[in-house]
């Protein structure tokens, strides 16, 4: 059971200071339709009910943290509206998702969605010596190649506890075998070399939709918004727009835009005794559109977020573009419904996944056994 203390004593805090019992015993049967607040409390369901113990009822039968959570973010969504008999006011809500922050949960206030970010940079490093790489400036990748190749084949297959980040503006041939090398690296010890360019196409996906992201907010800056286009306004206009910037010079403006302005992206490699981790971060933040169709692409089940926009225009990919394909892939090699995970934070996005080696090594095995029957 996962349980946090002090966020269990906040929540409970806060319910008993924004919700009439009425209003509790309602938000607990949208989380849970079997809930009812007097059956739980054993109290008649003529008798009056403290708000009170209302509050500590709701606190005792939703224990989990992600539960609580849930029900924060619930209450988050009916915010200002009527609530079964009340207006919904919420108190401490600031104070309370500043704590959330702290345990890694990060809340999106145009999608009202809170999530927790799932990966979690670890302080082991075996590979000291390259434990960031900054592709910014002139570098020799080929001596980062050489480097990377002279600790893998030092390492034994307890040697995999360490993380890998680089710092770079856009994927280049360079760049691209750079990043082959180090997924070789996660790979190789536990023979899982096979995955290579199957993880190489999700993560050259992934690292393109973030170069894109950045690439739009400089485009809306200096070309679009003096062309009189806005996003916010005409979305479908400004897509449009930018493809044709991208047909008719590729990205050799845009790309000399972000090193003016240092916008780069940012791909983390995290190996662990069961797992691999692959995410890639951009410098900013994308629009409520994109954020919209990456949800509605990765998400298997409803999510609680305000979907307020048609997103079905044949324009409107925005960051969800290559998606599917990315989908296809990961969950041919991992037990998880949903392999992709995205954390909107306030200034930019993160997206990646993660592998478990132990899912790896069945695939494996099953291929194997398909090409001899």
């Amino acid at each position: 059971m996962n349980q946090n203390i002090e966020i269990t004593k906040f929540f409970q805090k806060m319910l008993n200071n924004s919700l009439e019992t009425a209003q509790a015993n309602l938000l607990g049967s949208m989380l849970d339709p079997s809930f009812n607040i007097y059956t739980v409390s054993g109290f008649h369901a003529n008798a009056p009910l403290p708000r009170k113990t209302a509050a500590e009822v709701l606190t005792r039968y939703f224990t989990e943290e992600e539960q609580i959570v849930r029900l924060f973010n619930i209450m988050l969504l009916y915010e200002g509206q009527r609530f079964y008999n009340a207006t919904l006011h919420i108190w401490g809500r600031d104070e309370f998702l500043r704590l959330l922050r702290r345990y890694k949960w990060i809340y999106d206030p145009t999608l009202v969605r809170i999530t927790r970010d799932p990966f979690y940079e670890r302080e082991i490093n075996f590979l000291k010596e390259i434990r960031v790489i900054d592709l910014r400036e002139e570098t020799s990748i080929k001596s980062i190649i050489r480097g990377i190749e002279k600790a893998s084949a030092k390492m034994s297959v307890k040697d995999l506890e360490w993380r890998i980040t680089l710092r770079l503006y856009d994927l280049d041939t360079d760049s691209g075998e750079l990043i082959r090398k180090i997924l070789l690296m996660l790979l190789s010890r536990q023979n899982l070399q096979g995955f290579m360019h199957e993880i190489y196409v999700c993560l050259k996906e992934l690292a393109v939709n973030a170069t894109k992201a950045n690439y739009k907010i400089l485009f809306e800056k200096f070309v679009a918004r003096r062309q009189g286009i806005s996003p916010d306004e005409d979305y479908v206009r400004f897509l449009k727009l930018f493809k044709d910037e991208i047909e008719q010079n590729g990205n050799r403006r845009l790309l000399e835009l972000a090193r003016q302005r240092d916008k780069y992206i940012t791909i983390t490699f995290q190996s662990t005794i069961d797992s691999i981790e692959v995410w890639v971060s951009n410098s900013q933040n994308i629009s409520f559109i994109e954020k919209q169709q990456i949800l509605k692409k990765i998400t298997k089940s409803d999510t609680e977020f305000k979907k307020e926009t048609d997103d079905d225009d044949e324009y409107i990919e925005g960051a969800g573009f290559g998606l599917n394909l990315i989908l296809n892939i990961l969950r041919s090699s991992s037990s998880d419904p949903e392999p992709l995970k995205v954390i909107f934070y306030p200034d930019f996005i993160k997206i990646g996944f993660e592998l478990l080696r132990a899912d790896l090594h069945e695939k494996s095995l099953r291929v194997a056994a398909e090409e001899k029957s």
